[in-house]
Protein backbone atom coordinates (compact mmCIF):
# COMPACT_ATOMS: atom_id res chain seq x y z
CA UNK A 1 0.00 0.00 0.00
CA UNK A 2 1.44 3.12 -1.16
CA UNK A 3 2.27 5.84 2.03
CA UNK A 4 -0.24 8.19 0.89
CA UNK A 5 -3.60 5.23 0.86
CA UNK A 6 -1.98 3.78 4.12
CA UNK A 7 -2.00 7.45 5.99
CA UNK A 8 -5.59 8.25 4.33
CA UNK A 9 -6.72 4.95 5.66
CA UNK A 10 -5.29 5.75 9.19
CA UNK A 11 -7.26 8.91 9.46
CA UNK A 12 -10.57 7.09 8.15
CA UNK A 13 -9.39 4.21 10.73
CA UNK A 14 -9.01 7.40 13.44
CA UNK A 15 -12.57 9.26 12.18
CA UNK A 16 -14.72 6.57 12.80
CA UNK A 17 -13.23 5.79 16.16
CA UNK A 18 -14.06 9.10 17.40
CA UNK A 19 -17.23 9.32 16.50
CA UNK A 20 -18.31 6.01 17.32
CA UNK A 21 -16.92 6.15 20.52
CA UNK A 22 -20.29 8.20 21.63
CA UNK A 23 -21.74 4.78 21.92
CA UNK A 24 -20.02 3.69 24.93
CA UNK A 25 -22.25 6.14 26.98
CA UNK A 26 -25.50 3.62 25.83
CA UNK A 27 -23.58 0.67 26.19
CA UNK A 28 -21.99 1.02 29.21
CA UNK A 29 -24.62 0.57 32.64
CA UNK A 30 -23.10 3.22 34.70
CA UNK A 31 -22.97 7.09 34.99
CA UNK A 32 -21.30 9.26 32.75
CA UNK A 33 -18.67 10.12 35.12
CA UNK A 34 -17.77 6.63 36.01
CA UNK A 35 -17.62 5.98 32.12
CA UNK A 36 -15.33 8.92 31.85
CA UNK A 37 -13.17 8.23 34.96
CA UNK A 38 -12.76 4.12 34.02
CA UNK A 39 -12.02 5.18 30.64
CA UNK A 40 -9.23 7.27 31.58
CA UNK A 41 -8.26 4.67 34.36
CA UNK A 42 -6.86 2.29 31.62
CA UNK A 43 -5.63 5.18 29.41
CA UNK A 44 -3.16 6.73 31.79
CA UNK A 45 -1.67 3.24 33.14
CA UNK A 46 -1.04 2.18 29.78
CA UNK A 47 0.49 5.35 28.71
CA UNK A 48 2.22 5.32 31.69
CA UNK A 49 4.02 2.31 31.45
CA UNK A 50 4.34 3.46 28.04
CA UNK A 51 6.47 6.27 28.91
CA UNK A 52 8.41 4.36 31.74
CA UNK A 53 9.48 1.48 29.23
CA UNK A 54 10.76 4.20 26.52
CA UNK A 55 12.41 6.54 28.73
CA UNK A 56 10.11 9.24 28.30
CA UNK A 57 10.37 11.96 30.76
CA UNK A 58 6.87 13.20 31.63
CA UNK A 59 8.40 16.41 33.62
CA UNK A 60 6.83 19.40 32.35
CA UNK A 61 9.40 21.57 33.73
CA UNK A 62 7.66 24.47 35.43
CA UNK A 63 4.75 25.89 38.24
CA UNK A 64 3.34 27.50 35.28
CA UNK A 65 2.80 24.21 32.81
CA UNK A 66 1.27 22.28 35.73
CA UNK A 67 -1.39 24.62 36.29
CA UNK A 68 -1.85 25.26 32.92
CA UNK A 69 -2.67 21.89 32.24
CA UNK A 70 -4.44 21.60 36.05
CA UNK A 71 -6.86 23.88 34.15
CA UNK A 72 -6.87 22.19 30.78
CA UNK A 73 -7.96 19.35 32.52
CA UNK A 74 -10.43 20.75 34.92
CA UNK A 75 -12.18 21.89 31.75
CA UNK A 76 -12.02 18.35 30.09
CA UNK A 77 -13.39 16.37 33.19
CA UNK A 78 -16.45 18.77 32.89
CA UNK A 79 -16.30 18.52 29.01
CA UNK A 80 -16.93 14.46 28.85
CA UNK A 81 -19.06 14.19 31.86
CA UNK A 82 -21.72 16.55 29.81
CA UNK A 83 -21.03 15.16 26.53
CA UNK A 84 -21.51 11.39 27.69
CA UNK A 85 -24.48 12.38 29.86
CA UNK A 86 -25.95 13.87 27.01
CA UNK A 87 -25.68 10.48 25.23
CA UNK A 88 -26.86 8.86 27.75
CA UNK A 89 -30.01 10.88 28.20
CA UNK A 90 -30.97 11.80 24.74
CA UNK A 91 -29.69 10.28 21.25
CA UNK A 92 -26.43 9.67 19.86
CA UNK A 93 -27.20 11.83 16.86
CA UNK A 94 -28.76 14.55 19.10
CA UNK A 95 -25.38 14.74 21.55
CA UNK A 96 -22.55 14.39 18.30
CA UNK A 97 -24.67 16.89 15.85
CA UNK A 98 -24.75 19.56 18.71
CA UNK A 99 -21.54 18.83 20.12
CA UNK A 100 -20.38 19.10 16.50
CA UNK A 101 -20.47 22.79 16.93
CA UNK A 102 -17.30 23.37 18.54
CA UNK A 103 -15.44 24.69 15.29
CA UNK A 104 -17.97 27.63 15.38
CA UNK A 105 -17.57 28.25 18.74
CA UNK A 106 -13.78 28.38 18.72
CA UNK A 107 -13.96 30.77 15.72
CA UNK A 108 -15.90 33.27 18.88
CA UNK A 109 -13.13 32.46 21.46
CA UNK A 110 -10.33 32.54 19.53
CA UNK A 111 -10.28 36.96 19.20
CA UNK A 112 -10.17 36.86 23.30
CA UNK A 113 -6.79 34.68 23.79
CA UNK A 114 -5.05 36.16 20.03
CA UNK A 115 -5.36 39.31 19.28
CA UNK A 116 -4.52 38.77 15.77
CA UNK A 117 -7.60 36.94 14.79
CA UNK A 118 -10.15 38.91 14.83
CA UNK A 119 -13.89 38.12 14.28
CA UNK A 120 -15.12 38.68 10.43
CA UNK A 121 -18.45 38.83 9.01
CA UNK A 122 -17.78 35.53 7.46
CA UNK A 123 -17.56 33.87 10.84
CA UNK A 124 -20.75 35.08 12.50
CA UNK A 125 -22.85 34.21 9.20
CA UNK A 126 -20.96 30.71 9.25
CA UNK A 127 -22.11 30.46 12.70
CA UNK A 128 -25.35 31.62 11.91
CA UNK A 129 -25.95 28.83 9.37
CA UNK A 130 -24.35 26.14 11.47
CA UNK A 131 -26.92 27.13 14.33
CA UNK A 132 -29.81 27.10 11.77
CA UNK A 133 -29.04 23.36 11.68
CA UNK A 134 -29.08 23.06 15.48
CA UNK A 135 -32.41 24.84 15.11
CA UNK A 136 -33.76 22.43 12.82
CA UNK A 137 -32.13 19.57 15.19
CA UNK A 138 -33.73 20.74 18.81
CA UNK A 139 -36.23 18.73 20.44
CA UNK A 140 -39.87 19.67 21.57
CA UNK A 141 -39.16 22.55 24.22
CA UNK A 142 -40.52 20.81 27.16
CA UNK A 143 -37.99 21.88 30.29
CA UNK A 144 -39.01 18.34 31.94
CA UNK A 145 -37.64 16.45 28.60
CA UNK A 146 -34.27 14.65 29.15
CA UNK A 147 -33.97 15.01 24.73
CA UNK A 148 -33.73 19.26 25.44
CA UNK A 149 -31.24 18.89 28.61
CA UNK A 150 -29.45 16.02 26.29
CA UNK A 151 -29.99 19.17 23.47
CA UNK A 152 -28.18 21.50 25.95
CA UNK A 153 -25.70 19.48 27.31
CA UNK A 154 -24.74 18.32 23.98
CA UNK A 155 -23.86 22.02 23.32
CA UNK A 156 -22.43 22.85 26.54
CA UNK A 157 -20.19 20.21 25.66
CA UNK A 158 -18.95 21.80 21.92
CA UNK A 159 -18.66 24.75 23.77
CA UNK A 160 -16.18 23.52 26.52
CA UNK A 161 -13.82 21.64 24.19
CA UNK A 162 -13.77 24.48 22.16
CA UNK A 163 -12.03 26.52 24.99
CA UNK A 164 -9.74 23.35 25.52
CA UNK A 165 -8.58 23.52 21.91
CA UNK A 166 -8.25 27.25 22.17
CA UNK A 167 -6.35 26.88 25.57
CA UNK A 168 -3.97 24.62 24.63
CA UNK A 169 -2.99 26.38 21.59
CA UNK A 170 -2.06 29.66 23.58
CA UNK A 171 -0.63 27.49 26.81
CA UNK A 172 1.22 24.61 25.73
CA UNK A 173 2.71 24.76 22.19
CA UNK A 174 6.13 23.97 24.11
CA UNK A 175 5.15 20.79 25.68
CA UNK A 176 4.68 17.75 24.02
CA UNK A 177 0.68 16.98 23.14
CA UNK A 178 1.11 12.88 24.68
CA UNK A 179 2.19 14.38 27.58
CA UNK A 180 -0.41 17.29 27.75
CA UNK A 181 -3.21 14.31 27.47
CA UNK A 182 -1.03 12.23 29.66
CA UNK A 183 -1.63 14.90 32.49
CA UNK A 184 -5.19 15.87 31.23
CA UNK A 185 -6.76 12.29 31.98
CA UNK A 186 -5.06 11.88 34.94
CA UNK A 187 -6.40 15.17 36.23
CA UNK A 188 -10.01 14.34 35.05
CA UNK A 189 -9.76 10.51 36.97
CA UNK A 190 -8.55 12.64 40.12
CA UNK A 191 -11.40 14.92 40.34
CA UNK A 192 -13.80 11.75 39.40
CA UNK A 193 -12.61 9.29 41.94
CA UNK A 194 -14.49 11.05 45.22
CA UNK A 195 -17.42 11.51 43.11
CA UNK A 196 -17.46 7.79 42.02
CA UNK A 197 -16.52 7.02 45.83
CA UNK A 198 -18.81 9.07 47.49
CA UNK A 199 -21.95 8.71 44.70
CA UNK A 200 -21.26 4.50 44.11
CA UNK A 201 -21.92 3.17 41.08
CA UNK A 202 -24.48 0.44 39.33
CA UNK A 203 -24.09 -3.14 39.83
CA UNK A 204 -20.97 -3.68 37.73
CA UNK A 205 -21.40 -6.19 34.56
CA UNK A 206 -18.51 -8.07 32.83
CA UNK A 207 -19.92 -6.14 29.77
CA UNK A 208 -19.21 -2.89 31.38
CA UNK A 209 -15.51 -3.52 32.17
CA UNK A 210 -15.14 -5.13 28.92
CA UNK A 211 -16.13 -2.15 27.38
CA UNK A 212 -14.15 0.17 29.20
CA UNK A 213 -11.13 -1.58 28.65
CA UNK A 214 -12.19 -1.48 24.81
CA UNK A 215 -13.15 2.28 25.24
CA UNK A 216 -10.00 3.10 27.07
CA UNK A 217 -7.70 1.27 24.26
CA UNK A 218 -8.91 0.83 20.90
CA UNK A 219 -11.44 4.23 20.35
CA UNK A 220 -9.12 6.12 22.99
CA UNK A 221 -5.17 5.49 22.71
CA UNK A 222 -5.30 3.21 19.15
CA UNK A 223 -7.65 5.87 17.16
CA UNK A 224 -5.32 8.79 18.44
CA UNK A 225 -2.05 6.82 17.14
CA UNK A 226 -4.25 6.32 14.24
CA UNK A 227 -4.76 9.90 13.49
CA UNK A 228 -1.27 11.40 14.58
CA UNK A 229 0.63 8.74 12.51
CA UNK A 230 -2.02 9.45 9.30
CA UNK A 231 -1.32 12.59 10.04
CA UNK A 232 1.82 12.59 8.24
CA UNK A 233 0.60 11.25 4.78
CA UNK A 234 -2.23 13.21 4.34
CA UNK A 235 -2.96 17.22 3.70
CA UNK A 236 -4.67 18.71 6.50
CA UNK A 237 -7.90 20.17 4.65
CA UNK A 238 -8.30 16.53 4.12
CA UNK A 239 -8.14 15.81 7.58
CA UNK A 240 -10.39 18.69 8.21
CA UNK A 241 -12.85 17.48 6.15
CA UNK A 242 -12.68 14.13 7.54
CA UNK A 243 -12.63 14.95 10.82
CA UNK A 244 -15.81 17.25 10.47
CA UNK A 245 -17.66 14.07 9.30
CA UNK A 246 -17.65 12.31 11.92
CA UNK A 247 -20.59 12.39 13.31
CA UNK A 248 -21.98 10.30 10.53
CA UNK A 249 -19.98 7.29 11.33
CA UNK A 250 -21.36 7.40 14.95
CA UNK A 251 -24.92 8.15 13.67
CA UNK A 252 -25.07 5.67 11.84
CA UNK A 253 -23.53 2.83 14.36
CA UNK A 254 -26.36 3.72 16.68
CA UNK A 255 -29.13 3.16 13.94
CA UNK A 256 -27.10 -0.38 13.38
CA UNK A 257 -26.46 -0.99 16.78
CA UNK A 258 -28.93 0.82 19.05
CA UNK A 259 -31.87 1.14 16.57
CA UNK A 260 -31.67 4.85 17.11
CA UNK A 261 -32.78 6.07 13.94
CA UNK A 262 -32.33 9.87 13.17
CA UNK A 263 -35.25 11.57 12.28
CA UNK A 264 -36.08 14.05 9.03
CA UNK A 265 -35.55 16.58 11.10
CA UNK A 266 -32.27 15.26 12.57
CA UNK A 267 -30.70 14.47 8.83
CA UNK A 268 -31.65 18.01 7.21
CA UNK A 269 -30.24 19.47 10.84
CA UNK A 270 -26.87 17.55 10.65
CA UNK A 271 -26.26 18.61 7.08
CA UNK A 272 -26.10 22.14 7.70
CA UNK A 273 -24.42 21.48 10.56
CA UNK A 274 -21.61 19.46 9.07
CA UNK A 275 -21.56 21.69 6.07
CA UNK A 276 -21.04 24.85 7.79
CA UNK A 277 -18.35 23.40 10.54
CA UNK A 278 -16.50 22.27 6.98
CA UNK A 279 -16.18 25.12 5.31
CA UNK A 280 -15.19 27.37 8.53
CA UNK A 281 -12.57 24.54 8.88
CA UNK A 282 -11.56 24.73 5.39
CA UNK A 283 -11.25 28.71 5.09
CA UNK A 284 -9.85 28.99 8.39
CA UNK A 285 -7.16 27.31 7.68
CA UNK A 286 -6.38 28.64 4.44
CA UNK A 287 -6.56 32.68 5.43
CA UNK A 288 -4.60 31.71 8.79
CA UNK A 289 -2.00 29.03 7.81
CA UNK A 290 -3.47 26.50 10.96
CA UNK A 291 -1.63 23.18 9.75
CA UNK A 292 -4.00 20.78 12.19
CA UNK A 293 -7.58 22.53 12.51
CA UNK A 294 -9.93 22.17 15.98
CA UNK A 295 -10.71 18.27 15.49
CA UNK A 296 -14.15 17.70 17.29
CA UNK A 297 -13.31 13.73 17.98
CA UNK A 298 -10.35 14.24 19.90
CA UNK A 299 -12.38 15.17 22.65
CA UNK A 300 -14.87 12.14 22.48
Amino acid sequence: MQKKNKSLLLVHIAVALFGSSSLFGKLINQPAFVIVAGRVFFSVIIMFFIFRLKKISISLGSRDSYLKVLLLGAILTVHWVLFYHSVQISTVAISLLTFSTCPIFATFIEPMFFKEEKLKKENILTALVAFAGVAIVVPKFDMGSTMLQGFIEGILAGLTFALISVLERKFVKELNGVIISFYEQSIVFIALLPICIFTGLNPVSLSDILYILLFSTVFTLFSRYCYINGLKGVSAQTASVLTSVEPIYGIILAALLLDETPSVKEVVGGIVIISAVVYSSLRVMKQNGVKNPIKTGESL
